[in-house]
């Protein structure tokens, strides 16, 4: 299926540049682009082709490989990036989801790939299924009575961390609100059980009761929205960014080879719409240094140190447009350079550039459009952004200036950009 450019006839006003679209330089030849759509996973290059369309689909971490599901009983194929052809299948007793299909969340995936959970059909209990991905077989099922959610599992496969939603019964008898709480469990994949040790900031339940963003009790319960996740370069680590609407913002830091947890709560509080001060996104270094905990909408960056623990630094970015009241509920989307000198991130409206040595903002790119999701081409030369509408907007990095645009098949989220 083929897709036009879009040449824009007239050039857009930048705040770093304003030039015309002149179409994909060469150096794009090899970019391809991870879309989702409602219905499926497409990839697309970057002269307008829809290269593949896999239906419902994660990528392994390093891109090599789709995972797609189909039917009921559930099927679960290895698709080959490249050729788009399937390796292998397993077929699944029951019916399956990706951890991502249904709620925002991550995908499933262990940090280094070798693991993907999936979510089984739940009533009165939770199921889920455990493939090791190497090795091309069920590793294991779990079941467990209550209401769980995915949250991650560790690169050896043996811990599989759960959020476990405190019901409104149990939420009155415990004297706590049933909105948003939630306690991390893990389930112990050798032994086949749920350990009885609670995952929680021990430093911060020894506090007095919900004394801190999170409201982290000794039982192990918290209130939080989800808003996005990382994990550490090592593996070791999970990030993930949580918004309680009663006390603030707060990064949950799951240690996943020791079952332990530690809540980063230094994070700005501040006035404004309650979607706004939800839009918030997280992203790593890529030495794994320093974590950036991004809010396009309210304009502020905190720098996190990844290795300590500690918030930084945390700044409001002078120059951003202001966001109107209806702010889009989506997370700023944000990434980093190799040399770890630029930020990225979805404002308001555009896309921001900003020094991470000074916070200065050095860019501000494709200033009339909503930006929901973006990502650096492999080189780091060219930024992708997918606006609302759907169309994915290349631009030059460092300058903005626009090279081409391409028309998606509605596309709600731009994922990552490859090469082949």
């Amino acid at each position: 299926m083929r897709r036009g450019i879009g040449l824009a006839g007239m050039a857009l006003l930048l705040a770093s540049c304003a030039s015309q679209v002149s179409g994909p330089p060469e150096s794009a030849a090899s970019d391809q682009l991870v879309l989702r759509t409602p219905a499926a996973l497409q990839v697309w290059d970057a002269k307008g082709d829809l290269v593949h369309s896999l239906g419902r689909a994660v990528a392994s971490p390093d891109g090599s490989v789709y995972y797609t599901l189909v039917g009921s009983p559930t099927t679960l194929r290895w698709v080959d990036a490249k050729t788009g052809r399937a390796i292998t299948e397993l077929q699944l007793d029951g019916s399956y989801s990706f951890a991502n299909e249904l709620e925002l969340g991550p995908t499933g995936l262990s940090p280094n790939g070798r693991w993907l959970v999936l979510v089984g059909e739940s009533a009165a209990s939770s199921r889920f299924a455990v493939i090791d991905t190497a090795l091309l077989k069920l590793a294991a099922t779990a079941e467990i009575p209550g209401a769980f959610g995915y949250d991650a599992i560790s690169d050896d496969g043996t811990s599989l961390y759960l959020i476990e939603r405190i019901a409104p019964d149990t939420a009155r008898q415990l004297g706590v609100s049933a909105a948003y709480s939630y306690r991390v469990r893990v389930y112990d994949v050798p032994s086949g059980k749920l350990s009885e040790t609670l995952v929680v900031d021990v430093k911060l339940a020894g506090q007095l009761t919900g004394d801190n963003n999170a409201e982290t009790r000794v039982d192990g319960i918290m209130r939080g929205i989800y808003q996005s996740s990382v994990p550490s370069t090592d593996g070791r680590w999970n990030f993930s960014f949580y918004y309680n609407p009663g006390r603030g913002p707060f990064i949950h830091v799951l240690h996943l080879d020791s079952r332990s947890a530690f809540c980063i709560l230094d994070l700005p509080v501040v006035a404004g719409g309650y979607e706004k001060r939800l839009g918030w996104s997280l992203a790593l270094t890529p030495s794994g240094q320093t974590l950036y905990a991004v809010n396009g909408a309210l304009g502020l960056v905190s720098s996190i140190d990844a290795t300590t623990l500690k918030v930084m630094r945390t700044e409001t970015i002078a120059g951003l447009p202001l966001a109107s009241a209806t702010a889009p509920s989506y997370s700023s989307s944000a990434r980093v350079a190799q040399d770890a000198r630029k930020l990225w991130f979805a404002a308001a409206r555009g896309v921001a550039l900003v020094d991470t040595r000074d916070f200065a903002l050095r860019g501000l790119f494709l200033p009339d459009r909503v930006v929901t999701s973006l990502s650096l081409s492999p080189d780091g030369r060219r930024l992708y952004a997918l606006s609302d509408e759907g169309t994915v907007w290349m631009i030059d990095a460092t300058t903005g200036r626009q090279l081409a645009q391409i028309q998606t098949d509605g596309a709600t989220a731009l994922l990552r950009v490859g090469s082949h």
